[in-house]
């Protein structure tokens, strides 16, 4: 069985802050305390080489660090991290030649120089051959539609034209493993799927894999699987359709009256919202199947309805909502 290319286990990073202290003397931040803090508790799992994984969390939930350790940026405190069969941090340059890493704040391009020359510097840095290299920057430029925008100055290009840039420069050497920091953070719609796009193609094409970690749900989509972290801890590894079925067990009802006449609809489910004769709900995927929800739709007042799953976005807020209501209990006890 093949090694898997990330592989985490039982990893404790900790990290020395301050805080004010109670003194009222001027000025106060003169008088600080030293505290520890734990951003990764314990946290395992492991990535197959060809996976596209989403690492999701709120702010303060780890995930950076986990990045960063990975990169070799950070060391753990406690725990084993291998990344391609290296230590990230005592192999930090020979890993930096198999990885590629788009920062959707930072990007590694040139501001007034134009994109092309940043990645004929990519192309010496890598040894890249000059046949190979013409070969992946053209098959790039046509399927991000980059071919009047990489040959100006990157001062003059859109935010989307930058973000398709950098993830030019980042995979150009083929790298096996991409790290995808808000990668569309900003992003317009038509960037954000030709994005979606080359990184599918790119795993196609050289069996890539990724590890994307994103506020934005719509950027999951791609994903084979998807890793949530919470306070430090990994409180979900699985595929988009477990995530769904255990927090989306329900559907979202529309239902369109006529003439106004809404019947009692607070039994069925959850009533989202009801204006000009149309109801929004949650129902149960059983209630659903009950024989009066049946005859409800049935009836001749119901002009018309619609049925969908549940978004994922609200998937995960049903999540996180758990989880708060997890700690609050904690708190109380």
């Amino acid at each position: 069985m093949e090694e898997p290319i990330i592989s985490v286990k039982n990893v404790v990073k900790k990290y020395k802050t301050f805080e004010h202290s109670d003194s009222k003397r001027f000025p106060a931040s003169l008088f600080r305390k030293k505290i520890m803090k734990t951003a990764v508790k314990g946290v395992s799992f492991s990535i197959r080489r060809g996976e596209i994984v989403a690492l999701l969390g709120r702010n303060g939930s780890g995930k950076s660090t986990i990045i960063k350790m990975l990169t070799g940026i950070l060391y753990p405190n406690k725990g084993n991290i291998s990344v391609m069969g290296l230590n990230p941090w005592d192999d930090r340059a020979k890993l930096a030649y198999n990885i590629g890493v788009v920062l959707g704040a930072h990007g590694q391009l040139y501001w007034n120089l134009p994109a092309i020359d940043t990645f004929e510097f990519i192309k010496s840095v890598y040894r890249i051959d000059d046949g190979e290299y013409d070969k992946r920057l053209k098959r790039l430029i046509e399927m991000l539609s980059l071919e009047k925008v990489y040959k100006k100055p990157v001062r003059t290009m859109s935010l989307g034209e930058q973000m398709k840039c950098n993830f030019v420069a980042s995979i150009l050497h083929s790298p096996k493993l991409i790290f995808l920091d808000e990668p569309t953070i900003g992003v317009d719609l038509p960037s954000k799927n030709a994005l979606k796009e080359a990184v599918l193609d790119t795993r196609e094409r050289y069996n890539s894999t990724f590890l994307l970690t994103t506020h934005i749900v719509e950027d999951i989509e791609i994903a084979d699987r998807v890793l949530i972290m919470d306070k430090g801890k990994k409180v979900f590894d699985g595929s988009r359709k477990k995530l769904n079925g255990m927090f989306g067990n329900y559907r979202r009802v529309e239902l369109a009256f006529g003439n106004g006449k809404i019947p009692e609809l607070k039994s069925y489910g959850r009533i989202i919202s009801s204006k000009g004769g149309v109801v929004r709900m949650e129902v149960s995927v059983r209630a659903l199947k009950e024989k009066r929800f049946i005859n409800l739709l049935a009836s001749r007042n119901v002009l018309d309805y619609r049925v969908s799953e549940a978004g994922l976005s609200h998937v995960l807020s049903k999540l996180y909502g758990k989880l708060e209501g997890k700690r609050q209990v904690g708190e109380d006890e």
